[in-house]
C-alpha cells in the first residue's frame, strides 16, 4: 500500500508552533509567537539579511485622495512595527 499525503498550510509558523519541523518565514509572520516564547529562532547565522519595504503606487498622473490617505496612515506605522524587530 502506497500512501501520498500533501500538506498545506496558509501559515508556516503554525506548522512549526505545532512540532511539524522547522521553517523559513518572514519576521511578521511569526514576531507573535517569537514575542510569546512558543516559536525559537535556530540556525540564526543562517538568517537571510532583512528586506527592504516599500509603498508603490504605480498609477500615473496625481495620486488619488484615498491613496495619500492610507499612506500617511501607514507609513509611521509600518516603521514603528519594523524597528521593534
Amino acid at each position: 500500500m502506497t500512501a501520498e499525503s500533501t500538506l498545506r498550510c496558509r501559515d508556516w509558523g503554525y506548522a512549526a508552533i505545532a512540532a511539524l519541523g522547522i521553517t523559513r518565514v518572514l519576521s511578521y509572520q511569526v514576531a507573535g509567537a517569537l514575542r510569546a516564547g512558543t516559536l525559537e529562532v535556530i540556525l540564526r547565522k543562517f538568517e537571510p539579511e532583512p528586506w527592504p519595504v516599500s509603498l508603490v503606487y504605480a498609477g500615473q498622473g496625481l495620486l488619488p485622495l484615498k491613496l495619500r490617505a492610507f499612506l500617511d496612515f501607514a507609513m509611521p506605522r509600518l516603521k514603528a512595527r519594523l524597528a521593534q524587530e
